[in-house]
């Protein structure tokens, strides 16, 4: 997909009113829109050309054939968009070609009224302002040296030609400066409308990256940030022997909650207990969903013994939330495989540990916390009256 498309469609992802519009349709109506704030740039130097024929500075064709080539531009682009005969080019938007017709109605004004040449001069920095956003470095560089050998061309064929901002009506000399004014404004408007473009990207650009590091539904860490912080970790543990421990959590017979509650349910279950273990973790402790109804809680400068007292912690809470999509019998119980990280660990070591920790609680009778250091299990079984 080309840059121009997706500028568009940032561009695009703003307008709500356009929402329940087809795609293509809102790509070709921006597109529309584009040549028609260029026609509407032509209109306005029409009428500034028309203000110089009041001071007798040039004749009345100049403004009339000005406008018609201003005409002739917004008709067949947005002919060639609306038609999506422009959706054949790499640039939908055609910008290359609409920059070779404006500067070639550039040169017909120099040859038309050479006398205010600093009027169309002016416009090749609209028109360069408005190609650089689109076109590639080498294409610009292109059309800018073509452009520059024309207009070299035209004065050198027309002696009065030369640009100058000194006329001897200070009426002229007021126009051509409001004239150059409005031009370095509309060069400022398109440079504001690149910067704000920027911006909309490097913000969809951020939600992107979130949406691929945090999972949808409960808005924590997914799996594709386990190793990344798993790796920081290894990193400490190596350095500077900092400890670290590691906890996977299954909810216990989820199963039965989808089957008898819906998947809606099952969702807001997970929504819940992510709500309460976020509340209950700390702010260095790492919360990620590792997959399904399993998650990971990774415990920064925690020591095993540590560890296990935090976790009893928060298993006993889970057995206290209620979450409002169950009845008030039903008793939310989660299984914690614990382990701690050891020297020469890999991630696979650390969280199959963990996972084999997992297992033997479940296999146990869930409900409860197993820490496993190397081969060794300890089972610390809920106690009644704890």
């Amino acid at each position: 997909m080309s840059l121009s498309n997706e500028l568009d469609k940032v561009f695009l992802d703003d307008l709500k009113p356009l929402q329940g519009v087809p795609e293509q349709t809102r790509l070709r109506l921006l597109r529309v829109v584009v040549v028609g704030i260029i026609g509407i740039s032509y209109l306005l130097d029409a009428i500034l050309l028309f203000l110089f024929t009041l001071t007798d500075t040039i004749y009345i064709h100049v403004p009339l054939y000005y406008g018609l080539a201003g005409l002739g531009h917004v008709l067949t682009f947005s002919s060639l968009h609306w038609s999506g005969f422009s959706e054949r080019f790499e640039n939908p938007h055609m910008t290359l070609w609409q920059m070779v017709y404006a500067i070639c109605t550039v040169v017909l004004g120099l040859m038309l009224a050479p006398q205010i040449s600093i009027f169309f001069l002016g416009h090749l920095i609209v028109i360069f302002t408005f190609g650089a956003l689109r076109i590639r470095l080498f294409e610009l560089i292109s059309v800018w040296l073509v452009t520059a050998i024309a207009i070299s061309l035209a004065i050198v064929f027309n002696h009065n030609a030369v640009p100058t901002l000194i006329y001897d009506e200070l009426i002229v000399s007021l126009l051509v400066m409001v004239s150059f004014s409005l031009f370095l404004l509309r060069a400022i408007a398109i440079g504001y409308y690149g910067y704000t473009m920027l911006i909309r990207m490097f913000n969809k650009r951020r939600i992107f990256e979130n949406e691929a590091s945090h999972d949808v539904l409960t808005g924590i860490y997914n799996r594709r940030n386990l190793r990344a912080i798993l790796a920081e970790q290894f990193s400490l543990h190596s350095r500077k022997a900092i400890p670290c421990s590691l906890a996977m959590i299954d909810v216990d017979h989820f199963k039965l909650i989808n089957d008898g509650f819906g998947h809606v349910g099952g969702d807001e279950v997970l929504k819940g207990l992510v709500g309460l273990l976020r509340h209950e973790i700390r702010e260095s402790d790492k919360l990620i969903r590792y997959g399904g109804e399993e998650f990971i809680i990774i415990m920064a400068a925690t020591n095993l013994s540590e560890a296990e007292i935090h976790l009893e912690r928060i298993r006993k809470c889970v057995e206290q939330f209620h979450c409002e999509v169950l009845p008030d019998d039903f008793s939310l119980t989660i299984s914690i495989g614990l382990t701690e990280m050891m020297e020469q660990d890999q991630s696979d070591d650390l969280i199959g540990r963990a996972d084999s920790a997992l297992y033997t609680a479940k296999r146990a009778g869930r409900n409860r916390t197993v820490v496993q250091i190397d081969n060794l299990t300890e089972d610390h079984k809920p106690v009644f009256g704890e």
